[in-house]
C-alpha cells in the first residue's frame, strides 16, 4: 500500500509542493501524510468489501482519518471540518446503493469530489508551508484534479470491473456507449486544460500558475491517450461494460426504487 500512495503522491506533484516545507519538518510531515492516505484507503475498502453498509462500518476510520489529520498540525476542533469533502465523496459512493450511478451526477461535482483525498493533502502541505501560502493559490489545482482524477477511472477500469467501486469513466460507457462516452470525457478534460491555461493567461508571469498549467497540460496529454485505448483494452481483456459488476449492482438497487427510472 505505501508504494500505491508514494506513486500517487509523485503523479500529484506533492513532493515537489514538500520542498517547501521547512527542512526540519519535511520527512515527519510526509510520513503523516501516508498514514492518512492509508487510513482513507481502509475507508474505501469498507466501500468496496460489501453492498449494504451502515454508518457504523465507517465510524472507526473516521476517527483514524481525523486523527491523521490532527497529526499533521490541525487544531482538533478544526480537524472534522477538514473532512467535509470526503463526506462529499462517501455519499456519492452510498448514492450506488440506491440506485444512482456516477453519470445521473454532475461530472464537475462528482469528480471535484473523488480528488476529496488529493485535495485534504495538498491542503496540508500548505497550511504546513508559509512560502507556499504566499506564492500559490489552492483552487488553481481544481482543473488538474479533474484530469488525473479522469486518468485514474481509465487506467483503472480493468482492475475496477469485478469490484464494487464507483468507476465513473466505466458508467459513461456504459449509460452513453463508447463513442459518445470518450467524446463527453476528452471534451470534460479539454475544458479543464483550457481552464488552467486561461488561469495562467490572466497572470502571465505568475510561477506557480505556470508550473500548474503545464503540469495539468502533461496530464491532459496522457489522459487523452488513455481513452484513445479504451475499446482495445477492453477487446484484449475481453470486458463488456454491462457485466462490471458496480453497474449490475447499481442496477439491480435501480428496480428496487422505481421512481428513479
Amino acid at each position: 500500500m505505501k508504494q500505491k500512495i508514494i506513486d500517487l503522491f509523485e503523479y500529484r506533484q506533492f513532493p515537489h509542493l514538500l520542498q517547501y516545507v521547512q527542512e526540519d519538518r519535511r520527512e515527519a510531515l510526509l510520513e503523516q501524510l501516508i498514514d492518512l492516505q492509508e487510513a482513507v484507503y481502509h475507508l474505501d475498502a469498507v466501500l468496496e468489501s460489501k453492498w449494504d453498509l451502515t454508518d457504523a462500518d465507517f465510524e472507526p476510520h473516521w476517527q483514524s482519518i481525523t486523527q491523521a489529520v490532527i497529526d499533521t498540525g490541525v487544531d482538533p476542533a478544526e480537524a472534522p471540518s477538514y473532512l467535509s469533502n470526503i463526506r462529499a465523496y462517501l455519499k456519492h459512493e452510498m448514492f450506488l446503493r440506491d440506485g444512482i450511478g456516477p453519470h445521473q451526477l454532475d461530472l464537475e461535482e462528482y469528480y471535484f469530489y473523488k480528488s476529496c483525498d488529493v485535495k485534504l493533502t495538498r491542503r496540508l502541505i500548505y497550511e504546513n508551508s508559509i512560502e507556499l501560502q504566499e506564492m500559490m493559490n489552492l483552487d488553481d489545482w481544481r482543473y488538474f484534479d479533474y484530469i488525473t482524477e479522469i486518468d485514474d477511472d481509465t487506467a483503472d477500469i480493468v482492475e475496477d470491473h469485478d469490484s464494487i467501486n464507483g468507476n465513473g469513466v466505466a458508467f459513461y460507457l456504459y449509460a452513453h456507449g463508447h463513442e459518445e462516452a470518450v467524446r463527453i470525457l476528452e471534451g470534460f478534460i479539454h475544458s479543464a486544460k483550457a481552464q488552467s491555461q486561461a488561469s495562467l493567461a490572466k497572470k502571465p508571469t505568475d510561477r506557480w500558475l505556470t508550473f500548474i498549467n503545464s503540469t495539468a497540460e502533461r496530464a491532459y496529454y496522457d489522459t487523452s491517450a488513455l481513452l484513445g485505448q479504451l475499446k482495445s483494452v477492453l477487446l484484449h481483456q475481453e470486458i463488456e461494460i454491462a457485466e462490471n459488476k458496480t453497474i449490475r449492482l447499481v442496477a439491480q438497487a435501480k428496480k428496487l426504487n422505481p421512481e428513479l427510472t
